[in-house]
């Protein structure tokens, strides 16, 4: 039988995307053993039916004798989280995260032992439901994942966190942590910010009838029914690129109202063409 690349994997945070992370790993064999912990007492007991490993109560515990460690708390949690399990990590062990924010991430980071190494990532696989109850041992199939070293860490580290991504089924791509954040910005972050600006918008209109809503208002605002208590901590670690996006986005709905107003039958057209055109691009190859 094939030796498993990591001896002991645990995972902090085991909900959707740490519990993903522990149904995969273990399909997949990626470890001898695993560990994990979790906040909820519901993700607890049904982590402990699932049976894939050891389920702590105290996080310090989960993490004794790993040789990899995920992070999957919430981006607000993570100096906690750092802080807390330091004193209990293995020296020589590698510790990874799945957080969707990475200068904050990595300069929380700095607080961990010397003695092991960190290196961020961000799978860009989720749901706007949370919880273990989700989790899903294809949920990293065919997705893209960010791998954001600092640049000081031995090479054959980031190479064997980079497989990691990789045996659970992620395509991976490495950039600065910097870049990430301007990335993700676009294509996630903002759009988040948005969808749940023009949910809150649509509910004030006097003609909203949410028993009369069709699929267009529901794909246009179903990433705005996403858990507020982990977007808040995403959102503000983002900040600066995030306001940047939002600006951008008024400054388009402004052209698209006085058009309107105006009567400009041709600059609406343009608008809206440039914006189907943009819009299908989304759904050509890479």
């Amino acid at each position: 039988m094939e030796i498993p690349p990591f001896q002991r994997i645990a995972v902090v945070g085991a909900g959707l995307i740490g519990g993903s992370v522990l149904l995969a790993g273990s399909r997949r064999h990626l470890a001898a053993s695993f560990a994990c912990w979790s906040r909820s007492t519901a993700s607890q007991r049904l982590l402990t039916e699932l049976g894939i490993g050891e389920v702590f109560t105290r996080v310090e515990d989960c993490v004794r004798g790993a040789d990899l460690v995920v992070i999957a708390t919430p981006v607000d949690k993570m100096a906690e989280t750092f802080a807390t399990i330091g004193p209990a990590l293995s020296p020589g062990a590698l510790v990874t995260d799945a957080g969707s924010v990475k200068a904050a991430v990595l300069e929380a980071a700095r607080g961990l032992p010397a003695s092991v190494t960190f290196i961020g990532a961000h799978p860009m696989a989720g749901s706007e439901k949370a919880g273990a109850a989700h989790a899903s041992e294809h949920l990293y199939a065919g997705r893209a994942c960010f791998i954001t070293p600092s640049g000081k860490e031995p090479r054959a580290a980031v190479e064997r966190i980079t497989a990691f991504w990789q045996g659970l089924g992620c395509v991976t791509t490495e950039c600065t942590a910097a870049r990430h954040d301007e990335i993700v910005a676009a294509i996630s972050h903002v759009p988040h910010a948005a969808a749940s600006a023009l949910m809150l918008a649509v509910a004030d209109q006097p003609g909203f009838s949410p028993a009369a809503a069709g699929s267009g208002l529901r794909d246009a605002t179903r990433i705005a029914a996403g858990e507020e208590n982990l977007w808040l901590g995403i959102l503000l670690a983002n900040a600066s690129h995030v306001s940047e996006g939002l600006r951008a986005v008024e400054a388009r709905l402004a052209e698209l109202r006085t058009a309107l107003e105006r009567g400009d039958a041709p600059e609406v057209n343009r608008l809206l063409a440039a914006a189907r055109i943009a819009r299908q691009s989304l759904d050509r190859p890479a």
